[in-house]
């Protein structure tokens, strides 16, 4: 995104900056197993970087998950870019862990510091056994401490990559093509920016307000065709590794309010 993306996506019921607090019951939810299976290191590597301009990449830091551990360093980059694979969306408090969420996101050096440390805290905690509740309540628990700040200036995450699963305002995870931006705007709304909902315009993600709300710009149509004909091996490897993960006519026209 239900916070964030149990990924991230948006929790958006009529407006997309809802999309992170709020996920219908679902008592015909697929069941998934919540164990984790650690990526090949060498496609989560693609996968994660993929979320960043081709420029950036060579130079960004990427972390993979062992689920036995939570996120290990891959490699040391040099120009402040953090890179990993979303598998966990702790801000969906009331919901159990699965295993079938991916999505890549790059933060740039302020993020890196911040935002992204919610993630790595969050996988270590649920490679510890706590369930999505506790390990929720123990990241949230740290925000505002001296020790762990808030973004002190603007900045922006990357999620350009070609696709990507995670929770919408719907009962279960859904793949989706959408690459975007997004930009740290804590505690700014809708209305001081003069968005609204989901769209082609700019418009606010409230994920943990106060801490990690946004200000979400989507790829155009051209920018996203080109991202996906560029991105085809990439595609083609993800949908052999899962299923769910292929893209197809839906998923290319999936949002996060379908």
């Amino acid at each position: 995104m239900k916070p964030t993306v149990h990924f991230a996506i948006l929790g958006m019921l009529t407006c997309m900056s809802c999309f992170s607090q709020t996920k219908n019951p679902a008592p015909s939810d697929p069941v998934s197993s919540g164990k984790l299976e650690k990526m090949p290191e060498a496609l989560e590597n693609r996968f994660a970087l993929s979320a960043i301009p081709s420029h950036l990449r060579e130079t960004a830091t990427t972390y993979v998950l062992d689920p036995a551990k939570g996120y290990v360093l891959s490699h040391k980059g040099t120009n402040g870019i953090s890179c990993i694979v979303v598998r966990s969306d702790w801000q969906w408090s009331d919901d159990s862990f699965r295993d079938d969420i991916f999505w890549a996101v790059c933060y740039d050096e302020e993020g890196s510091k911040t935002l992204l440390q919610d993630y790595i805290y969050a996988a270590e905690l649920r490679a510890r056994g706590m369930d999505a509740k506790q390990v929720h309540d123990e990241v949230t628990k740290k925000f505002g401490a001296p020790t762990y700040p808030n973004p002190s200036r603007a900045g922006v995450s990357y999620m350009l990559a070609p696709v990507m699963r995670g929770y919408t305002h719907g009962p279960t995870p859904a793949t989706m093509n959408m690459p975007h931006y997004m930009f740290y705007a804590p505690n700014v709304k809708n209305k001081d920016i003069g968005g609204n909902s989901f769209g082609p315009y700019p418009f606010i993600l409230s994920m943990s307000p106060g801490r990690d709300d946004y200000i979400i710009l989507l790829v155009g149509e051209t920018e996203k065709e080109k991202i996906l004909v560029e991105s085809k091996d990439l595609l083609a490897d993800l949908c052999s590794y899962r299923g769910y993960l292929c893209t197809t006519d839906e998923t290319r026209k999936h949002t996060p309010v379908d």
